[in-house]
């Protein structure tokens, strides 16, 4: 594998971005609300129109940031960000200063001609089932949906969707007019305005964040039932980062496998970098470290083969079949990749050894 892990240089969209002044930060504040995600910021609270937002600021600490309408008092020691317009219909549209964002629902965005950043959200069952249709699309064919290979678009409480039944305090709330308190962009009232500091330290499954979707729907099963769905919602985010069209670029676990050879025992983990086949040839790239690299064949093949086996001995054994190398010198080949690559042996497939899967 000697002289194929070199890298390959970054693009302007995987490099790492230099310190932001204060808007910069309010938008990556709202960023953090829409997704989900945990950045800066303990939490991120959304406080409607009209809504009590003394209350908020009084048991709110210097970690938090507020997201309060243009106009509205703030006392306390979380710093607040001031918005103008509105975000609960769809095509309404937030302000902070010059810079905005619009609400849209998911199976619209696909249909409507997108003007600047766009958050969308499943406002109804047919929306959540769109979503669903798509993913699994993508993961037969490598067609991902327009919406989320759009870098404008931002997927709400994305944050749970990758990761439904995981347990954690709420980083992104919302405050109503009527005093009621929800997760994230979508979420179902968890409580009220008078039980604000405990819910700010409840820890919660992150699919709360998308109960008011579908009532008396399991969407946190839908999901599970799709364990690849976060490294589905990654996969797109490359395409993002490499603005890559569908067509432009093969994605491993997407339409395309390298190695087709029914061994495969496992997934690859949801953090380890993507193989890709381009017009450049083999690629290795990861959303996480912003790097890529362009690979051999026999490399492509080893990381393949590692990241789709549970074990180093059904991964050696594979690379040993397909490029007809010893099973001595493809268990090196894929220990090397492990340590000079950063990919993982896959997670095991409803529980199946690879020595079951072998035989």
């Amino acid at each position: 594998m000697g002289g194929t892990m070199g890298s390959q240089g970054t693009t302007s969209e995987m490099r790492a971005r230099p310190p932001a002044g204060p808007d910069v930060l309010g938008a990556r504040a709202l960023r953090d609300w829409i997704t989900g995600e945990r950045g800066e910021r303990s939490r991120v609270i959304f406080v409607e129109p009209d809504a009590d937002a003394g209350a908020v600021g009084e048991v709110t600490g210097p970690g938090d940031l507020l997201l309060l309408e243009e106009g509205s008092p703030h006392e306390g020691p979380a710093p607040a960000i001031h918005y103008s317009g509105a975000f609960s219909e769809v095509g309404d549209e937030l302000f902070l200063g010059e810079r905005s964002v619009e609400l849209q629902d998911y199976v619209a965005a696909a249909f409507i001609q997108l003007v600047g950043p766009t958050a969308v959200r499943f406002f109804d069952e047919v929306s959540w089932q769109a979503f669903l249709d798509d993913a699994d699309l993508a993961r037969t064919t490598g067609v991902f949906p327009a919406p989320l290979i759009d870098p404008r678009v931002l997927l709400a409480d994305r944050h749970a969707v990758a990761a439904p039944a995981e347990i954690d305090t709420p980083s992104a709330l919302r405050i109503r007019p009527d005093g009621r308190i929800g997760v994230g962009v979508q979420g179902a009232p968890i409580g009220s305005l008078d039980g604000l500091p405990a819910l700010l330290v409840n820890p919660l499954p992150r699919a709360a964040a998308l109960g008011d979707i579908a009532p008396g729907r399991d969407i946190t099963a839908d999901l599970l039932d799709r364990r690849w769905i976060a490294r589905y919602l990654d996969a797109a985010d490359l395409m993002k980062m490499l603005h890559l069209a569908n067509g432009d670029a093969k994605i491993s676990g997407f339409g395309w496998c390298l190695l087709d050879d029914h061994l495969s025992d496992a997934e690859p983990p949801t953090t380890d970098p993507f193989l890709l086949e381009t017009a450049e040839g083999f690629v290795l790239a990861d959303i996480r470290s912003l790097r890529r690299q362009l690979l051999s064949p026999l490399t492509a093949r080893v990381v393949a083969a590692t990241q789709t086996s549970s074990t180093l001995s059904l991964a050696a054994e594979r690379v040993a079949r397909e490029s007809a190398t010893p099973v001595r010198h493809a268990r090196e080949l894929c220990r090397e990749a492990v340590e000079a690559l950063g990919v993982h042996f896959g997670e095991p497939v409803d529980g199946l050894r690879a020595e079951e899967v072998s035989r």
